[in-house]
């Protein structure tokens, strides 16, 4: 990744100056995943279609639900097992 594709990962309405179509979706995805409605959208689906096969978002889903587990059990981790300063 370049510098400027990590800065404007914090800003979703910089994507679009950085990052292809293809890649947009996926950051899209996983952003839509992480949330709390989780909604993907009619329009994100369609999109995502058009530039992956279904193995390949059944992968997405995984890596990104992944992710996802691992960065909210890392917090609780921290808030239940970590330092009670």
């Amino acid at each position: 990744m370049t510098e400027a594709q990590i800065e404007a990962l914090d800003e979703p309405e910089n994507w679009a100056g950085v990052f292809d179509d293809r890649t947009r979706a996926v950051l899209e995805l996983a952003d839509a995943m992480c949330s709390e409605s989780q909604d993907i959208g009619t329009e994100l689906n369609h999109r995502l279609r058009g530039h992956f096969r279904e193995v390949e978002l059944a992968e997405l889903i995984l890596v990104v639900g992944q992710a996802n587990l691992n960065n909210r059990a890392g917090n609780a981790a921290k808030q239940l097992l970590g330092d009670p300063r």
